[in-house]
């Protein structure tokens, strides 16, 4: 937690006298019963909440705003260079170069800036191909001051990209204003042939087909209530084979994690030119006009805290304060009119409640989320009730959210309700919160804002890469964390019996394996029986979610079996040479390799002796020294071919080894060394390798299956591999796991490049 944060709890936690847990509503209330108490507790959070604003802005302000402006127009001068050059004419670095200008001139006092780096980003666009999203820079630079003399320029833009995108009510609309503009012969010519071209095309509307299909998707299970501490349980009904798609479930809400530019805030996609907010400083991106507009009705509530970075400090709380905001309590108002006293709305919200039993109300399966507050620590409850009331301060002084509540019902004592509730929210989400983990290219380019659309070394058009760059995409990172009331009902089983695929803002289920009437459906909250050991996991297990596990693998009688597989190790003691698991209770995972400057020692467990690890240190040395040398790659391969005598089978170790050398070797093109032959040969026996160890650790619709798969395809995509037909369908079946508009770019690769009629 922040440390500033630990400071002022540690000095409002005498104020939450709390002896015995019952509830989140009377936890609250232990605070806002005793008035002279709360008034001392908001006043120190107010107190704090203006420092981080003035210490942001004081930060902010350390580069002077026309250093902003100077800066801005630079780079956009650097844009124009790039888009008007005669030889080396280059569009999307043009369009990157006019991504950065806008957000260097964010939050400065001159707008201009912002309008033309919209109107140059908007010219760029167009000409790659991206027409959605110049259009809708023309709408941002018409919005933020454009010069009205050139606003002709701006509509005949839009009018072409309305064309484009074949919406023949906005080309209308733009040609009817252009015939009120005075305009010279070029835009009067311009204009003609627009209007020639409005009768041909019309409308196409397309709908979401997972919106339509989340309520049939779930006629395949059955929820039902235990009676015991399990309780619900979600169970299939008929045979679901394995691939099958179980559910869909709409994301009902989530936050970034780490930098929040690197998905939009409202569709959650990762693949998008930005638009940014100018009020909290670009912190929060959207991937269109469109969804920034669907999302006002929550980021009117949080700009401010973003604009001084709040949410980066207050941790699981922001997902708690975004269920209650995103479809959440505002959904319900209406059915809260009756209500005379904010003790029967709570009731209500709660077990046995009208609106916690209306299966109707989306926020409702949210509410019946299990929590565990009631098992943490008390000092553990404090701080989270504080926390809770921290975000209450935030909403009371800085947005007009218990304003808006009052209009609907001024009897309740909203601040007190929306304090529990984020509590509530707050204990179910340490326990039901998931992770939205995606693949994520890599950046090649040094740049102000990172946005792989943008990148000018790996594009030919939109959505279609360069020969030999899919390999970018092999990376994967935490993006968000996800608040999932449907999938949360699956109990934990260290076997779980689906495979996630996010997309957006859905989340789709398939089935790991043939699952029979009755079959219990249920989901691996940790890392699974192949990757931790039994004691690690049910440790974990227990310090976050509070059970013993007694799933099928924890009961087996070989502890540790399946996992042990993949750490097979012979002794390189001569006398010994036998074969055996290493030892390492710091290193429960055993990937001791994996940080460098810890010391890790290994002992054989069969005869007691040090491994020598000659072979890891010969590696590691070649890797920083001379990995740039063909002698010393060649050397690296053979040492690699050896280690299948050392580390056996599918071994984690040797895995790793392999991915690191593929990523290596790719990475030496941007340094101008080319790959020989005989570098993509050896390539090709690593990426096998990995490959196969990923099908049998994790599966072949796995994330990290297709990020291994990258430079197979690269491979291929030159010339230098050619796939038999079992790998091709093997690698384009894993494509149905990654988000869709992944799958696009990599479908596109695959036809552009590979495939053969």
């Amino acid at each position: 937690m922040d440390t500033d944060l630990c400071e002022l709890f540690s000095l409002q936690s005498k104020f939450v006298c709390l002896n015995k847990y019952e509830d989140e509503f009377k936890t609250q209330k232990i605070l806002y019963g005793l008035p002279k108490n709360l008034q001392l507790c908001e006043k120190l959070s107010l107190h704090w909440l203006k420092t981080q604003e003035k210490n942001e802005d004081n930060e902010f302000a350390m580069k002077d705003d026309s250093d902003r402006i100077k800066e801005s127009n630079e780079l956009r001068s650097e844009g124009n260079r790039l888009y008007t050059a005669q030889k080396e004419r280059n569009i999307l670095g043009a369009c990157r170069l006019y991504n950065d200008a806008i957000f260097a001139a964010l939050d400065s006092k001159s707008g201009n800036e912002i309008s033309l780096g919209f109107a140059n980003r908007a010219m760029a666009l167009q000409t790659f191909g991206y027409y959605q999203q110049a259009y809708d820079d023309c709408m941002c630079a018409l919005k933020t001051g454009y010069p009205n003399a050139m606003r002709h320029k701006i509509i005949t833009r839009q009018a072409f990209c309305s064309l484009q995108l074949k919406d023949a009510k906005a080309l209308e609309s733009h040609l009817n204003e252009l015939d009120q503009m005075t305009l010279n012969d070029n835009f009067q010519k311009q204009l003609l042939e627009l209007k020639e071209s409005l009768a041909n095309i019309c409308e196409t509307n397309k709908k979401s087909e997972l919106e339509d299909g989340q309520a049939g998707s779930r006629e395949s299970q059955i929820i039902v209530e235990t009676g015991t501490e399990l309780g619900r349980v979600m169970k299939v009904k008929s045979l679901i084979q394995r691939n099958q798609l179980i559910f869909h479930e709409r994301i009902p809400s989530f936050v970034p994690v780490g930098d929040g530019r690197r998905l939009c805030h409202q569709c959650a996609i990762t693949s998008f030119i930005p638009y940014p907010c100018f009020k909290c400083r670009g912190r929060v991106i959207y991937c269109s006009l469109r969804c920034q507009e669907v999302h006002r009705s929550i980021h009117d509530y949080e700009c401010a805290g973003y604009r001084f970075q709040l949410f980066a400090r207050v941790g699981i709380a922001h997902l708690a304060l975004r269920t209650i905001l995103d479809n959440g309590i505002f959904s319900i108002v209406d059915h809260l009119k009756t209500k005379t006293n904010t003790e029967e709305v709570w009731k209500s919200l709660t077990a046995n409640g009208d609106i916690y039993k209306d299966n109707k109300l989306p926020y409702a399966e949210s509410l019946r989320m299990i929590s565990h507050l009631n098992q943490m620590t008390i000092k553990d409850i404090q701080w989270f009730t504080l926390v809770s009331h921290l975000l209450v301060v935030y909403l009371k002084y800085y947005t007009h959210f218990f304003k808006d509540l009052e209009k609907h019902n001024n009897s309740i004592e909203w601040e007190l309700l929306t304090s529990s509730l984020i509590l509530r929210h707050i204990g179910q989400l340490i326990s039901n919160g998931h992770m939205l983990t995606t693949l994520l290219p890599k950046p090649l380019n040094f740049s102000l804002t990172d946005f792989h659309l943008l990148n000018d070394r790996v594009w030919t058009s939109p959505w279609h890469l360069k020969a030999g760059y899919l390999h970018t995409f092999a990376y994967y990172d935490d993006l968000a964390s996800l608040n999932l009331p449907y999938l949360s009902i699956c109990n934990h089983s260290c076997v779980q019996s689906f495979q996630p695929k996010f997309s957006g803002r859905y989340v789709s289920t398939f089935a790991l394996k043939d699952l029979h009437e009755g079959d219990e459906i249920t989901n691996c909250y940790d890392l699974d029986y192949r990757k931790v050991k039994r004691s690690s996991r049910q440790q974990r297990l227990k310090a976050t979610y509070y059970f013993d596990c007694g799933c099928e693998n924890c009961i087996q009688p070989k502890e540790d079996f399946d996992f042990n597989q993949y750490h097979r190790y012979r002794c390189d003691n001569k006398n010994c040479g036998k074969i055996f698991v290493p030892d390492l209770p710091e290193r429960p995972s055993l990937n001791w390799w994996q940080k460098a400057e810890i010391d890790v020692t290994l002992f054989c467990t069969k005869c007691g002796c040090e491994q020598r690890l000659e072979w890891f240190h010969e590696l590691k040395n070649l890797l920083e020294h001379r990995i740039t040398q063909w002698d010393a790659r060649r050397r690296l391969y053979d040492i690699f071919k050896s280690l299948g005598d050392i580390l056996l089978g599918f071994n984690d170790a040797r895995a790793y080894i392999a991915s690191k050398l593929c990523s290596e070797w790719f990475n030496l093109q941007y340094h101008g060394i080319y790959l020989t032959d005989q570098d993509y040969d050896d390539i090709i026996a690593m990426t096998n390798y990995s490959l196969e160890y990923t099908k049998s650790q994790s599966c072949i619709n796995s994330i990290e299956y297709v990020a291994e798969m990258t430079y197979l395809w690269d491979i291929a995509a030159i010339g230098k591999y050619k796939w038999c037909s079992k790998e091709r369908d093997e690698m384009l079946f894993a494509l149905n796991i990654i988000s869709d508009d992944l799958k696009l770019i990599f479908l596109n690769y695959y036809n552009d490049y590979i495939k053969i009629d």
